[in-house]
């Protein structure tokens, strides 16, 4: 179980911090981004927009909608930057998505559930933009290359 946060959301202008304060949530670095091709880069949170209906939503309000807030507090987060904090700084996969996206994939311990979350290059490729994350079965991932995988250290 996660442990819940205490620790009230923050922000710096359009974007939602860490529990520390810091604008990046994680990152793809140089020796990753090498192995699959794309731009190595820290991932940042926007606030975001959701509009029921609408095409387009993302990031924290996106995240945090009624349904996927139920599944993220069954999981043991209490907000979406807990959720995206610790999938971003955790996660051991990575797969191709829809329109030049990324899946990073938090895997846990139960072997049947993961955390999922879509990124996609800034509009200037200098940071990944969480466009949304959630709970999922194993399944989730299903049909979607697969580009790195976390090895297991050997001791």
């Amino acid at each position: 179980m996660i442990e819940k946060s205490i620790q009230p959301v923050q922000y710096k202008g359009e974007f939602v911090l860490t529990k520390t304060g810091s604008l990046d949530f994680g990152e793809i670095p140089p020796e990753i981004a090498k192995i699959i091709k794309r731009q190595s880069g820290k991932i940042r949170l926007r606030k975001g927009t959701q509009a029921d209906g609408a095409k387009g939503n993302y990031g924290e309000k996106h995240i945090e909608r009624p349904e996927r807030k139920e599944a993220l507090l069954k999981c043991g987060y209490t907000t979406a930057r807990d959720f995206i904090e610790d999938t971003c700084q955790n996660y051991d996969a990575i797969y191709q998505g829809q329109n030049g996206s990324l899946i990073l994939v938090k895997s846990y311990t139960d072997k049947n559930h993961i955390a999922i979350v879509k990124l996609t290059p800034s509009k200037n490729n200098d940071f990944y933009d969480v466009q949304t994350g959630y709970p999922s079965r194993k399944s989730g991932k299903n049909k979607k290359p697969l580009l790195w995988e976390r090895q297991e250290e050997r001791l």
